[in-house]
């Protein structure tokens, strides 16, 4: 597993000062680190490694947004996280991968920076990756999250924190890619309007219950101002979407999803206005594409999604 966080920044509201701090992002990243391997040991997986997925370079979110977790370690035994908060080098999964001697399939819950970092060092990796999986780009149909900042429009956060690395990806590689965007990530009938009706879709165990502990924390940070001024806001767990989309039978028992051509993702200065976007079409006639994307669930996705995550967490 690679872990990598969105650079934490303070910038004025046009965004044309930014301020990084990659020494606090360094710090979160960490957390990160330490609170997978918890999660995971309380759920009965042991996680051996946790590689470093880079700090994309952007964020659409404010950092002040987000609860400062990387100091708020409530959910972490703070003996045990002292033992996770070094990650591994890059370099280790490059030399990993090429051990293994066998293709790849890659899933991707964040921005691209990681991928690209890895292909960057050691360019035969990529011939080794079989499919990509990515929560990744819009349709430009489903409202965004209110966060009061710039309307995001078809700007989608994954795309928006590192556009380079997304064109790198999705205009570099000829293995097949599955794009599952916002439309099938924030989708009411699988969201969750408390941290209550979150519990009572999950089972009861002690990996559930660290979960639910952070999620009280973004809710009371992020969720409950937004649902006062917007009261269809909701908690959706939307990262386990690349995982679901890995398997061919659920995904395609789940999403409606189609093949599509990307026609661009802009990353260069010019185009800075529309950075965050991925420009994707249907193919006409025998046009050909490595690239496929989620319109949309099928009959009883829903359910079916719902009954999935239950069983990750079970």
């Amino acid at each position: 597993m690679l872990t990598g966080r969105p650079v934490r920044f303070k910038a004025k509201k046009d965004c044309q000062l930014w301020e990084w701090d990659y020494e606090s992002s360094r710090m979160a990243q960490e957390a990160s680190a330490a609170r997978l391997k918890n999660f995971m040991r309380n759920l009965g997986v042991s996680v051996c490694e946790v590689y470093d997925g880079g700090i994309a370079p952007r964020t659409l979110v404010p950092h002040w947004i987000h609860f400062q977790e990387y100091y708020k370690f409530m959910d972490v035994d703070p003996l045990a996280a002292l033992r996770y908060t070094e990650l591994s080098p890059q370099q280790d999964l490059i030399d990993w991968i090429f051990e293994q001697r066998d293709l790849l399939k890659v899933v991707v819950g964040g921005p691209m920076t990681g991928l690209r970092q890895i292909i960057e060092r050691c360019p035969p990796v990529a011939d080794m990756i079989s499919e990509v999986h990515a929560m990744f780009a819009t349709w430009g149909i489903v409202e965004l999250m209110d966060l009061d900042w710039e309307p995001r429009v078809a700007q989608q956060f994954n795309v928006a924190c590192d556009p380079m690395s997304a064109h790198f990806i999705l205009k570099g590689l000829k293995c097949p890619v599955y794009l599952m965007p916002t439309e099938v990530t924030r989708h009411p009938p699988i969201g969750f309007r408390t941290v209550q009706a979150l519990r009572e879709a999950l089972p009861n165990n002690a990996g559930v219950n660290k979960f639910l502990a952070l999620y009280a924390i973004w809710y009371d940070a992020a969720i409950r101002p937004r649902q006062e001024k917007n009261p269809d806001e909701m908690i959706f767990i939307h990262d386990l979407v690349s995982a679901l989309s890995l398997g061919e039978k659920l995904r395609n028992s789940i999403y409606d999803v189609t093949p599509v051509v990307v026609d661009e993702v802009p990353y260069l200065p010019s185009d800075r206005t529309i950075w965050g976007t991925v420009r994707m079409r249907i193919p006409e006639g025998a046009e050909k594409t490595n690239v496929y994307a989620a319109k949309g669930f099928l009959p009883g996705g829903e359910k079916l999604y719902l009954k999935t995550l239950y069983e990750i967490f079970d």
